[in-house]
C-alpha cells in the first residue's frame, strides 16, 4: 500500500488538521508509505467551513497533484477526510471525488466530523443523497472515532468499518496542583459549544457559595460579546476571557485548571481534542451527553443533557467538591488515547484493507 493523503495539515491548527499531520508524520514509521497533499483550504480560523471562490481552485490545484502523484508515486489508496454536515462542503467533496477517485484503486475515508449520516438522511434532497452515495460511497474503508459515529460510515455504505479513536503527544503528568474553582472552556465561544450554559452554571454556584470562575480560551462569537460584558460588569469574578490562544499556553491553561468543561452541542462534534488533553494532563472533565464523549471518558464522568446550566451547574459542583482520584484520568489516557496507539491501530486497520 501506499497512501495518497489529501487533507489539509496545519495552518491553522484545529483537531482535523492536526490528526491529519499526525498521520502524515507518524504513518511511515509503521510501515505505511505516504504521499501527502495539502488541500490548504482554510487560512485562519475563521476561515474554516466558510466559502470564498479561491478555495475551488485550492480544491483543482489538489485534485490535479494528487492525480499526478497517482502515477509518479506509485500511490494505489486515496485517504481523505470527509465534509462536515455543510452543502458547501459536500460539494467540494463531490468535486474531489469526481476528479480523483477514478483514478485510485482504493478509497479510504476518515470521519473527523459527527453528524453527517443524520444530515444525509433527513436534510438532503433524494438528488443529492444518490449524488453523494455515488461519490463517496462504497469506500473501502471508512474509519471514525468512537461506536457511535459509525452511523457516519454506514449511511456512505463503507464496505468495511473500523474504530480508530483520536490520539495526542504525550504532555507528561502534572508538576503543579490545580487552582481550585478554575473552570476551562476551550474553544470556539459561541452558543453551540455551550458557553452561555457553563456561564450560567457558574453564576449558579456562585450563589450556592461555591468558589467557582469560569475561563474562555477561544474566539468569541460576536453575538455573544455584549452577554459577556455584561457578566462580567455584574460579576467581575464569575469568568475570565483569554481569547484564541495557541499551543503551549492551552497547555499550562489546561494544568491550572481544577476541570475543563465541554457543554457542547454543535452539531458537528465527534471526539473533540481538548477532552485527550484533559485526560493527560490528569485534569477533571464535565461535559455534555453528546456524540462520542461518553465514549471517550472515564466511567463515572459527569454528563449532563446539552443546554441545561442547572444540571451542569451540579455536576460541577460535584468535581469541584470531589475531583477524580490522581492518576485516573491520566491512565484514561495511557491506556486508550497517546499519539503511539492511534498510529498503531491506524497503521494495522489501513495494512488489513489493503489485503
Amino acid at each position: 500500500m501506499k497512501l495518497l493523503i489529501l487533507a489539509q495539515t496545519p495552518p491553522p491548527l484545529h483537531g482535523q488538521s492536526l490528526m491529519v499531520q499526525t498521520a502524515v508524520e507518524g504513518l511511515p514509521q509503521h510501515g505505511i508509505e505516504v504521499h501527502h497533499v495539502n488541500l490548504r483550504l482554510s487560512r485562519t480560523h475563521a476561515d474554516i467551513g466558510g466559502w470564498r471562490p479561491g478555495k475551488i481552485l485550492a480544491v483543482l490545484d489538489a485534485c490535479f497533484h494528487a492525480v499526478v502523484a497517482r502515477f509518479t508515486e506509485g500511490c494505489d489508496t486515496l485517504y481523505y477526510v470527509p465534509a462536515p454536515a455543510k452543502r458547501g462542503a459536500l460539494y467540494r467533496d463531490w468535486l474531489v471525488m469526481a476528479l480523483c477517485r477514478p483514478f485510485f484503486p482504493k478509497l479510504v475515508l476518515h470521519f473527523h466530523n459527527g453528524g453527517l449520516g443524520e444530515w444525509i438522511k433527513g436534510s438532503l434532497t433524494t438528488p443529492e443523497r444518490a449524488l453523494t452515495r455515488l461519490l463517496l460511497g462504497r469506500a473501502d474503508l471508512g474509519t471514525v472515532l468512537t461506536e457511535s459515529l459509525r452511523v457516519d460510515a454506514v449511511a456512505l455504505e463503507a464496505r468495511r468499518i473500523a474504530i480508530v479513536p483520536n490520539g495526542i503527544a504525550d504532555p507528561g503528568p502534572p508538576r503543579h496542583p490545580p487552582e481550585p474553582g478554575r473552570i476551562l472552556f476551550i474553544g470556539a465561544v459561541s452558543r453551540e459549544k455551550g458557553a452561555l450554559e457553563l456561564l450560567d452554571a457558574v453564576r449558579i454556584l456562585r450563589t450556592r457559595g461555591i468558589r467557582a470562575r469560569a475561563v474562555f480560551a477561544g474566539s468569541i462569537e460576536p453575538a455573544l460579546c455584549e452577554i459577556f460584558v455584561s457578566a462580567l460588569q455584574i460579576d467581575p469574578e464569575c469568568c475570565e476571557m483569554l481569547g484564541f490562544i495557541g499551543s503551549e499556553a492551552k497547555a499550562r491553561e489546561i494544568a491550572r485548571a481544577t476541570c475543563v468543561c465541554l457543554p457542547t452541542s454543535y452539531a458537528h462534534e465527534a471526539q473533540p481534542l481538548v477532552a485527550l488533553e484533559a485526560m493527560a494532563s490528569d485534569r477533571a472533565v464535565v461535559a455534555t451527553r453528546w456524540r462520542g464523549l461518553p465514549e471517550t471518558l472515564p466511567k463515572g464522568t459527569p454528563l449532563t443533557p446539552p443546554g441545561d446550566a442547572r444540571l451542569l451547574a451540579d455536576a460541577l459542583g460535584q468535581v469541584l467538591a470531589r475531583p477524580p482520584e490522581p492518576g485516573k484520568m491520566r491512565a484514561r489516557y495511557l491506556e486508550n488515547f497517546s499519539r503511539e496507539r492511534h498510529l498503531t491501530l491506524l497503521a494495522a486497520t489501513l495494512t488489513r484493507s489493503a489485503r
